[in-house]
């Protein structure tokens, strides 16, 4: 079975032709539109502005300065964290320091007493009371060791605990400078909302402005076509009237069928009621009279 395909040429005139009968179809409306008594008056649709609140715009300039916000304080209490984590790891590296400084003088002054007492027993004098003397004051020297490394363990670690309570400081400092910057940025976020919203109403004012300058515009054209219409009307007939509107969709009617072969042309006038309907007997056996006369 024989199968035939239309060419991309082919499909391109059909929807050329399409194309412009809607063309003309619109044309003939504009052709009634203009000729219509009662042509109905036409709105422009004009644009709304809605202002938000002030709660709007701030809860925006908010949302908008989220990320920078969360950002700098979270900043502010690494750095915070990390410092006061190092001071701390100082603190218990001291206070293992000193326990093993203590451990190791415990042992020191165990070994000597030790040392001290096998050697009073081995000259007899174990009850000696100045090897008891002796032992004693390697008991008080541990104990004065001991005692140091007390106190130097002490005042270092007030020292880095001093060092956090500053670090705290320096912390809140830290924060209530960012709360004066914050309230800044937030503030100069609302004027930028606030300067975009009145740019925006202003072009929609603008805009509403020049909508209504042409409604003005339209209804007092439409008001002289009318009265145009209606002295034609009075002088000429109504007759008159219509058939110099079916003239000018004549012209156009013409204008598009010249488009198309002859054979193209009168089936069209043949098949579309279309033409009869919109140029009436006169304009339509004039056209078709026409049509059928080409070469």
């Amino acid at each position: 079975m024989y199968s035939y395909t239309f060419s991309k040429d082919d499909t391109d005139k059909v929807t050329q032709k399409t194309q412009d009968y809607s063309n003309m179809l619109d044309d003939f409306k504009k052709i009634d539109d203009k000729y219509n008594l009662t042509t109905d008056s036409v709105t422009f649709e004009k644009q709304t502005f809605t202002k938000p609140s002030d709660e709007e715009i701030q809860k925006q300039a908010q949302n908008s300065l989220e990320n920078y916000k969360n950002t700098s304080l979270e900043n502010i209490d690494k750095e915070y964290k990390e410092k006061s984590a190092y001071l701390q790891s100082q603190i218990e590296d001291a206070q293992s320091s000193a326990n093993k400084q203590k451990e190791e003088t415990k042992d020191l002054y165990s070994q000597l007493k030790q040392d001290a007492s096998n050697d009073a027993t081995k000259r007899g004098l174990a009850r000696s009371s100045i090897v008891i003397n002796i032992l004693d004051a390697f008991d008080q020297g541990m104990i004065d060791e001991i005692n140091k490394i007390n106190e130097e363990i002490s005042t270092k670690v007030e020292s880095l605990n001093n060092q956090k309570e500053l670090l705290s400081e320096q912390r809140q400092s830290a924060l209530n400078a960012f709360d004066i910057s914050y309230a800044v940025e937030l503030s100069t976020k609302i004027d930028e909302i606030n300067a975009e919203l009145l740019e925006q109403e202003q072009k929609v004012i603008e805009y509403n402005n020049k909508i209504a300058e042409k409604e003005a515009e339209y209804e007092q054209q439409r008001n002289q076509d009318t009265l145009d219409r209606a002295e034609f009307i009075e002088k000429y007939g109504e007759d008159a009237l219509l058939d110099l509107k079916q003239s000018e969709k004549y012209n156009i009617a013409l204008a598009y069928l010249s488009t198309l072969s002859k054979e193209d042309a009168l089936s069209e006038l043949e098949t579309n009621k279309t033409y009869s309907s919109e140029l009436g007997p006169k304009y339509f056996n004039r056209l078709k009279v026409l049509i059928n006369d080409r070469e």
